[in-house]
């Protein structure tokens, strides 16, 4: 699954301590991360401004002080909703947390945590004691005093502990989650084509095609991984597509409604608005 398009890979900086943490640059409204997803847990911490994250068939918009949760293999979605997003990002190797000798703490949640077999919800505002533990590990991680890789890894037990506790969003069978990723290799083709043609006129059929399924189990588990109809999703990849080509600035309303797949503009700048709250129009002013 490696060298599938939207699966996203980036070596930790130190191989040795597989933690990564940064301080993003300033996104203007419009910015995104495109829909990918990754094998380590991802941890947002927001600090100005306001965002869109799409993951787990749900969407959602953060704000300042909000922390939110991207499992392991979840294909997700995030935007600036705002001229002045700014936030914190932790990547963590789970396995990073494993010790040496396999123990009751390891087999009981960190390779349950490691293998998706417990999913935590991605969404957390108002919570002092996981702000205040995330705000800790940046302290460390930064400032690298003496010890700072175990006061980081404690705090990152801690953090674990919490989300335990209080964030559980889904726990899965070793069956169900086989059942997850297969469905995933099976239509990922499908994601692909879309990504592809979105364009021009896609037909159900020949996206069922693809996956080698019939047309209503096709529509059922598209639904079921999407959380969206194949029109509402279609839709969403030409609406990402259009922000690209409105931030360039060289083609009128029209034309890239056009280029994006849209045959009637009005339809386009309705679903625009539904979406971002402003008229393509007044986007790009």
């Amino acid at each position: 699954m490696k060298d599938k398009k939207n699966y996203y890979f980036r070596d930790m900086p130190n191989k040795n301590f597989s933690v990564d943490i940064g301080l993003s640059k300033t996104w203007e409204s419009g910015s995104n991360f495109k829909e990918h997803w990754h094998e380590h847990l991802q941890v947002f911490y927001f600090i100005d401004g306001e965002g869109f994250i799409e993951c787990n068939k749900k969407s959602f918009n953060v704000v300042q002080g909000d922390v939110a949760i991207i499992n392991s293999r979840e294909l997700h979605y995030f935007e600036s909703l705002s001229d002045n997003l700014k936030f914190y990002l932790l990547r963590i190797d789970l396995p990073f947390l494993f010790s040496d000798q396999v123990d009751l703490c390891q087999t009981k949640y960190l390779a349950p945590l490691s293998e998706n077999f417990i999913l935590f919800k991605n969404l957390i505002r108002n919570d002092d004691e996981i702000v205040n533990c995330i705000k800790t590990v940046l302290k460390e991680f930064f400032k690298k005093e003496i010890g700072y890789e175990l006061a980081v890894k404690a705090n990152l037990y801690s953090l674990v502990v919490l989300l335990l506790r209080n964030y559980i969003g889904e726990s899965v069978t070793k069956k169900q989650l086989t059942f997850k990723i297969n469905n995933f290799k099976r239509f990922y083709k499908v994601f692909e084509f879309i990504d592809n043609n979105y364009n021009n006129k896609i037909c159900v059929t020949n996206l069922a095609n693809i996956a080698h399924v019939s047309t209503y189990y096709f529509c059922r588990i598209f639904k079921q991984m999407t959380g969206k109809t194949i029109t509402e999703y279609i839709n969403e990849v030409r609406l990402k597509k259009s922000i690209e080509l409105l931030k360039i600035g060289n083609m009128n309303i029209t034309e890239i409604a056009i280029i994006c797949g849209f045959n009637d503009v009005n339809y386009f700048s309705r679903l625009f608005k539904k979406k971002y709250g402003v008229s393509p129009t007044k986007f790009v002013c």
